[in-house]
């Protein structure tokens, strides 16, 4: 095998981990079918497992109250965005 052949097959590996790193988690598409909601609320609001604390309160907790009752969740569909970007969520802008 020739260095060309083996340098083009690491680029191609490497690029396909990057894809499926950079796609959307289904934690990000529904935190209620997470095992751990708080956590995928937590990435869902601010783009991270963890939020500042302010955030948390406001949206992290909202977003598992929500997953308790229809109503709830689509209040909290209607606010999603403007939560997130005040949470800091880089990846809504």
């Amino acid at each position: 095998m020739s260095i060309g052949a083996r340098v083009l097959g690491i680029a191609v590996i490497a690029g396909a981990g990057l894809l499926m790193w950079a796609s959307p988690s289904p934690a990000q598409e529904d935190p209620c079918a997470a095992k751990d909601q708080r956590q995928a609320c937590s990435f869902q609001c601010c783009g991270r497992r963890s939020c500042p604390p302010s955030c948390e309160v406001d949206c992290v907790k909202v977003c598992v109250d929500a997953c308790s009752s229809p109503a709830q969740l689509k209040a909290y569909g209607d606010r999603k965005r403007s939560l997130q970007l005040r949470c800091g969520n880089k990846s809504v802008r």
